[in-house]
């Protein structure tokens, strides 16, 4: 019996090493996994198209812009790097949905309807849809849209605006084909958001058009978006961008591209739909 005993005792040992090797070996492979992750390059798709945001440099080729700038320094904060890929915006969401990029930097509005799609990161900007017409085109408010021809950028909260009013429009995929189709004629009005409109009017025929607010329309809050699942990320890039403010990058790079600091904007997806 007592020989058993001792070979019962030393199997028991021999499994509970096995068990805590396994353990060991399990909790290893974890940390070289998340260790791997952090050092794979931030898959960030782009429309680059929405300027002042994100567009390409005309003399370099490279992506240029506020939020271009603000997704490198929080990827650079994060100690990845940046693998960029243009398309068009109203692809962003089902590809954030596939899994084939990590995050979209695209100025892109935190609205419920998305929020529903995907996650939102801490917003960085604070909008509002306006509309840009030639100072000749009679157009002064919302009322004399409906009597002129109006285009937007399909898939953005302008193409939804306009849908909501009862107003018709020509949708693009770009705001530039939007831009350059008021500039031929083709429309009268241009509506998306207003550093777009702003930038537009102030680098493009100086003094030949200008920009109407859309009063009805409510402040919206631009932010990066991930995956609905991909809440570490989520939390990795709202730390990132924390830490950013706290340095000061994030208001010197605000002030780069809006010629002064930011307001205070919310911190969270649900402070920005006003929940």
């Amino acid at each position: 019996m007592k020989l058993k005993s001792l070979i019962c005792t030393a199997l028991a040992v021999i499994v509970s090493a096995g068990m805590l090797a396994g353990c060991g070996s399990t909790q290893d492979q974890s940390k070289a996994k998340a260790a791997d992750t952090a050092k794979k390059p931030l898959r960030v798709a782009t429309n680059a198209t929405f300027v002042p945001f994100e567009f390409k440099d005309e003399k370099t080729g490279d992506y240029a812009g506020y939020e271009m700038d603000l997704v490198r320094a929080v990827a650079k904060t994060m100690g990845r790097e940046v693998q960029m890929q243009d398309m068009a915006f109203n692809g962003l969401i089902p590809l954030l949905q596939s899994g084939d990029v990590d995050m979209a930097a695209a100025g892109m509005a935190i609205t419920k309807e998305r929020t529903e799609k995907v996650l939102f990161a801490s917003p960085f900007y604070e909008t509002r849809l306006v509309v840009l017409v030639k100072k000749d085109s009679g157009i002064q408010s919302k009322e004399d849209l409906a009597n002129h021809r109006l285009a937007v950028q399909m898939g953005t909260i302008a193409a939804d605006y306009v849908q909501t009013a009862g107003l018709q429009a020509k949708q693009f995929d770009h705001n530039a084909d939007a831009l350059m189709d008021l500039q031929v004629g083709g429309s009268d009005a241009v509506i998306a958001a207003k550093p777009v409109l702003d930038y537009f009017a102030a680098s493009n025929d100086k003094g030949n058009f200008k920009v109407i607010p859309l009063m009805d329309t409510p402040k919206q809050y631009v932010a990066f978006a991930m995956n609905k699942k991909n809440t570490e990320l989520q939390k990795e890039v709202n730390a990132a961008i924390a830490k950013l403010k706290e340095t000061g990058e994030f208001q010197q790079l605000y002030k780069k591209w809006f010629g002064h600091e930011p307001d205070t904007l919310p911190v969270t997806t649900e402070e920005a739909l006003g929940k």
